[in-house]
């Protein structure tokens, strides 16, 4: 999650959270203890390739690419938690808009770059449906035609005169 802040030179991107990925050390030793793996795919020749996965200890599934998800039954079982990270911020006048988003989204922009592009437009719609095109146009163009799940939830944060 990214929160965008106006300030005098415009805007400032500031992370409410962070990446779960199976290679951090905390998540990595939760996925093990729990008799899962986390390794890369191998190609026929047997090399690695793509970003490492979550896998049963015997087979080549669930193959997540993250440590957290809601609803995957069969990757919880090997240490994939639901469990949300959360934190506390104090909100300012400063404070316009938050974009939840899933990895999607993230793998080709920045969280500068989404809050520019959001805050550019008129209302939280037009800027969730900016954000999640160009989402996809660059996977099209990165990925030669894969394209990962692109999720995203724009808010307009309205504050009250005091």
């Amino acid at each position: 999650m990214v929160m965008g802040r106006r300030i005098k030179r415009g805007w400032e991107a500031i992370d409410l959270s962070h990446d779960h990925k199976p290679t951090t050390p905390e998540e990595r030793a939760r996925i093990l203890r729990s008799h899962g793996r986390v390794e890369r795919l191998v190609d026929e020749a047997g090399q690695p390739m793509g970003p490492y996965r979550v896998w049963l200890q015997y087979a080549w599934v669930p193959g997540l690419a993250m440590s957290r998800a809601l609803g995957d039954q069969l990757a919880h079982t090997v240490g994939v938690s639901s469990e949300p990270q959360h934190i506390t911020v104090d909100l300012t006048p400063s404070d316009k808009l938050l974009i939840l988003a899933s990895d999607g989204v993230w793998e080709f922009i920045s969280s500068k770059e989404a809050v520019e592009m959001v805050a550019a437009c008129d209302t939280p719609e037009e800027g969730c449906r900016t954000l999640v095109d160009e989402a996809y146009q660059r996977w099209l163009n990165e990925e030669d035609g894969v394209v990962d799940d692109i999720t995203a939830v724009v808010v307009r944060l309205l504050h009250s005169e005091q």
